[in-house]
């Protein structure tokens, strides 16, 4: 896909930090991160998720209880843009690729089981929660109009084709660990901002939620 000559990201658009302090996390947190650690040890990817939207789908893990309640204790999250709901947990416990991979999601409660073809036609707001104690995660993304720039389609993904061009673009948002009950992230529109999630060594502790809206 070819677009027209590069503009900065929309004001609306732009990713933004966040912080809640959210009594209920803690318990909820430790015991999910349990759950997906010991799954993740024996994973191939050292890698493991809970995405209830993909239930029943080939590989995906269904019995997570600690996940699910972690899910049914925060089913939702009020931020400026509006009621987030829960989409996904995700952890690593090692670092995939140092290099950011830009994209845009196509869809919230998966980020890649959405249709490219009218992504234009939905605003996708993603509120990216770190979990982890341990470590922080970066946000990475480039500053320009998504649409005016080569993308590729990769599976559900729509992807920068030549990242490595739009460096002097690129900029980068740390989300700080939790602290106890006090709780970072970021909010973006997802299927308008080239992002990408960068762990440090250690891997990352993620919560994703989200809310679709519908384009006139």
């Amino acid at each position: 896909m070819r677009g027209r000559p590069s503009d900065r990201l929309d004001p609306s658009d732009r990713p933004v930090p966040v912080a809640f302090e959210i009594p209920a996390v803690g318990k909820a947190a430790a015991a999910a991160e349990r759950e997906l650690r010991k799954r993740a040890f024996v994973d191939r990817d050292r890698c493991c998720g809970y995405f209830p939207a993909l239930a029943g789908a080939p590989g995906i893990l269904t019995n997570l209880p600690a996940c699910r309640e972690f899910a049914s204790r925060l089913p939702q999250i009020s931020c400026s843009e509006g009621v987030y709901r829960f989409n996904f947990l995700r952890l690593s416990l090692v670092r995939h690729g140092a290099d950011p991979a830009y994209h845009l999601d196509s869809d919230a409660e998966t980020a890649i089981t959405g249709d490219v073809a009218t992504l234009r036609e939905r605003r996708i707001l993603r509120l990216l929660l770190n979990l982890s104690t341990r470590t922080q995660r970066h946000l990475h993304y480039l500053d320009l109009d998504p649409w005016s720039v080569d993308l590729d389609r990769r599976g559900s993904y729509l992807c920068a084709a030549k990242p490595a061009a739009l460096h002097r673009h690129a900029r980068v948002m740390a989300i700080p660990s939790r602290r106890g009950s006090i709780v970072h992230g970021v909010a973006f529109a997802s299927n308008s901002v080239l992002h990408s999630g960068v762990d440090d060594l250690h891997g990352h502790f993620v919560a994703a939620y989200g809310i679709k809206q519908a384009l006139p």
